[in-house]
C-alpha cells in the first residue's frame, strides 16, 4: 500500500508517540533501519507465530509468557482461515450491526419507566393536513420570484396555494440560483435532471385538489450520503464520484411521499468529515473565503444562500451543529433513533443521526414530522409522540438550564428567557476522563465500514482526513470497544439525569458527550451580529425525545429576535 505519508516519517512519529524511544534522534535512527526493511506484505500470513504474538502483546490486557505466546499462536493459526474469510467478505453497505444501540433504554430513571416504545397510535409520524389548516403565518407580499428564494417553507407553501407561483417556477428559480452561485460556493455535487418533472406532478396534484401537506411542491437538497437511485451518491470520495447506490434511502422516500421536489445532491466532506470533498472546499455564503464547516457542508451552505427551500443533513460528531453555526442557519439534530438512516452512508452505527437544515425553526418542525416513523429497515428506530406546533407554551413556566461558562450569544438568549419569566437553573456535567477513548467509537465503526476502500487506496487524500484515524482504530481491541460501549451506558444515565432537571439547556452541552449519548440539539439562527454582519446562532439541547420543546423554544427566540440579514455571496 503506497500511502502519501513517507514510510520513514510515519515510523518516526509512531515511535515517538508510543514512547518506544528516549529521543527523536534515536527514533530517526531506528526508523531509518525499519524503513529499509520490506513493508508488511499485501498477502495475509499463512500462519501465526509466537514471535508475532509477542510483538503484538502490548495490546493485551494480561502479561504473556513465551508459553502463552506459543499456545496463542497455535490457536490463532487454526482460526486464521476463518478470520481471513471474515476480513475479505464484501458486506452490502446497508447491512447493520446485529447489536443495536438503544440509548433511551439506559435513560429510564426507574424500572416502571419505559422510554423504549409507545403505542403506534400515539405517534404523529407525518403531517397529511394541507398547509392552510396548519398554524397561521405572516407571509410577505409577493413581488418577484427571486425574492421568494429566502422565504420559509411555510411561506413558500402558502405562496404556492394562493397562486403567487407554481412548483415548477420555484424549481426553475432555485435551479438557476444553484448554477449561478455554485462556482463560488462549491456546494452542488449533482443536479437532479428529473426535478422539473417532479415539480409538474406536484402542480398537477394541487390543481386536482390533492395536497400532500406542508412540503408539497417545495424544492429541497439532499446531503450526498443519501442514496437516490438514478443519481450518483458519492459520499464526497473521489473513488465514488460516479457510484450509484440502491435502494432509495428512507428519508428520500419520505420526502418524495411528502411532495418535496429534489433539486440536487449537495456536497459532503470526504466520508463525512469536514467541508473538503473531491472537487473543492464548500464555502460559507457569508464569507466565501471561509469554508462552510462540515460534514453537512453543502446542505448548510445552499440553504443559507437561498439555493433551495430546505435540505437534509446528518451528524455523527457535530456535522449538523457545526456547519449551521458557521453558516448561521437553523438545523435540528434529533435524538438518536428518531429518523431512519437506511440508505444513508454509515459513519458510526451507534452515532449517526439525520436531521433538517432550514431557514426557520418552524421549517425544521414541519420537515422533522415528515421524517418520523419506523420503516422496518433501520433496527435502531423507536416510535415516540411528536406534535408540532404545541398549542400551549409559555416561557414563564420554563426551567432553563445554563452553565457557568457560556458564549456571548448563549448569555443573550438566557437573558431573553429570564426577562420573559423563565427560571434559570445552573447545571453541571461531571467530567469523564474516558471521553477521549469513548470518541474512538467513530473511528472504530467508520474504519470497519470503510475498510475495503482504505485497503485499496494509494494516497491518504482518497479518504480525506480519515487515514490516521483508520490506522489508529485498527489497534483498538474488541474488549476496549465493548468496555467503551458499557461506559457509554453510564454516560447516558448521568447525562439524562442532569438534562431532566430543566426543560432545555442553552448550549450544546459538549458536542462529544451529546453525540455519544444521542441527545437532541437545535441550532437557532436569530437576530444580528453587527460585527460580523450576519445572524447570531445559539444551540439548545434537551433530554431524549424533547424535540417539540426545543422547537418551541427556538421558534420563540426567532419571534423575539428575528433574523435581519441574508447573505450576498
Amino acid at each position: 500500500m503506497n500511502h502519501s505519508i513517507p514510510r520513514r516519517t510515519w515510523i518516526t512519529s509512531c515511535l515517538i508517540a508510543t514512547g518506544a524511544v528516549a529521543s527523536s534522534g534515536q527514533a530517526e535512527v531506528l526508523a531509518e533501519a525499519l524503513a529499509t526493511q520490506d513493508p508488511t506484505p499485501e498477502e495475509p500470513p499463512k500462519s501465526i507465530t509466537a514471535e508475532m504474538i509477542k510483538s503484538a502483546s502490548w495490546t493485551a490486557r494480561v502479561p504473556l509468557t513465551d508459553a502463552h505466546c506459543e499456545i496463542l499462536a497455535k490457536e490463532l493459526s487454526t482460526k486464521l482461515p476463518s478470520i481471513q474469510a471474515l476480513r475479505s467478505h464484501s458486506f452490502d453497505e446497508n447491512t447493520p450491526l446485529a447489536s443495536v444501540f438503544m440509548p433511551w433504554f439506559f435513560a429510564a430513571q426507574s424500572p416502571d419507566e419505559n422510554l423504549n416504545t409507545v403505542p403506534a397510535t400515539a405517534v404523529q409520524a407525518s403531517s397529511s393536513e394541507p398547509i392552510s389548516d396548519s398554524v397561521s403565518a405572516v407571509v410577505r407580499d409577493f413581488t418577484d420570484l427571486e425574492s421568494s428564494a429566502f422565504w420559509s417553507v411555510r411561506e413558500l407553501g402558502i405562496g404556492l396555494r394562493r397562486g403567487d407561483f407554481t412548483s415548477r417556477q420555484l424549481t426553475e428559480m432555485y435551479l438557476e440560483r444553484l448554477q449561478r452561485y455554485d462556482p463560488i460556493l462549491h456546494c452542488v455535487v449533482t443536479l437532479n435532471p428529473d426535478c422539473l418533472v417532479q415539480a409538474d406532478r406536484m402542480d398537477q396534484e394541487l390543481r386536482e385538489g390533492k395536497d400532500r401537506g406542508p412540503l408539497h411542491g417545495i424544492p429541497w437538497g439532499a446531503k450526498d450520503i443519501i442514496a437516490i437511485p438514478g443519481l450518483p451518491t458519492t459520499w464526497g470520495a473521489v473513488d465514488y464520484q460516479d457510484r450509484e447506490r440502491a435502494p432509495k434511502a428512507t428519508v428520500a422516500d419520505k420526502m418524495e411521499r411528502a411532495g418535496a421536489v429534489l433539486l440536487a445532491k449537495l456536497s459532503v466532506g470526504t466520508l463525512a468529515w469536514g467541508d473538503r470533498w473531491f472537487r473543492d472546499m464548500t464555502r460559507n455564503p457569508w464569507d466565501p473565503e471561509q469554508g462552510s464547516s462540515g460534514s453537512s457542508a453543502g446542505s448548510a451552505s445552499a440553504v443559507v444562500a437561498g439555493l433551495c427551500g430546505f435540505a437534509l443533513g446528518s451528524e455523527t460528531l457535530g456535522s449538523i451543529v457545526s456547519p449551521c453555526r458557521v453558516c448561521c442557519v437553523t438545523g435540528l439534530r434529533p435524538s438518536f433513533g428518531r429518523v431512519s438512516r437506511f440508505g444513508c452512508m454509515t459513519l458510526g452505527w451507534s452515532m449517526d443521526k439525520i436531521g433538517p437544515i432550514a431557514r426557520t425553526v418552524d421549517d425544521c418542525g414541519l420537515i422533522f414530522q415528515s421524517l418520523l416513523g419506523m420503516d422496518g429497515l433501520d433496527p435502531s428506530i423507536v416510535e415516540r409522540p411528536f406534535a408540532w406546533p404545541h398549542v400551549a407554551w409559555e416561557p414563564k413556566s420554563l426551567r432553563v438550564g445554563v452553565r457557568s461558562r457560556m458564549r456571548q450569544s448563549e448569555k443573550q438568549v438566557a437573558e431573553l428567557f429570564e426577562n420573559a419569566g423563565a427560571t434559570m437553573v445552573e447545571i453541571t456535567f461531571e467530567p469523564d476522563p474516558r471521553m477521549a477513548a469513548l470518541t474512538d467509537t467513530i473511528a472504530i465503526e467508520a474504519g470497519a465500514m470503510h475498510s475495503q476502500l482504505f485497503a485499496s487506496i494509494e494516497n491518504d487524500d482518497q479518504v480525506g482526513q480519515w487515514g490516521p484515524s483508520f490506522r489508529e482504530a485498527s489497534f483498538c481491541t474488541a474488549m476496549d470497544y465493548v468496555d467503551s460501549m458499557r461506559a457509554r451506558a453510564e454516560l447516558i444515565r448521568t447525562t439524562e439525569a442532569v438534562l431532566r432537571e430543566v426543560d432545555f439547556l442553552i448550549g450544546d452541552g459538549d458536542l462529544a458527550r451529546m453525540n455519544l449519548t444521542g441527545h437532541p440539539s437545535l441550532v437557532v439562527a436569530y437576530g444580528e451580529d453587527q460585527e460580523r454582519n450576519r445572524p447570531q446562532t445559539v444551540v439548545l439541547t434537551s433530554k431524549y425525545f424533547s424535540e417539540s420543546m426545543l422547537l418551541e423554544a427556538g421558534a420563540w427566540i426567532q419571534r423575539t429576535s428575528p433574523q435581519l440579514l441574508q447573505p450576498q455571496p
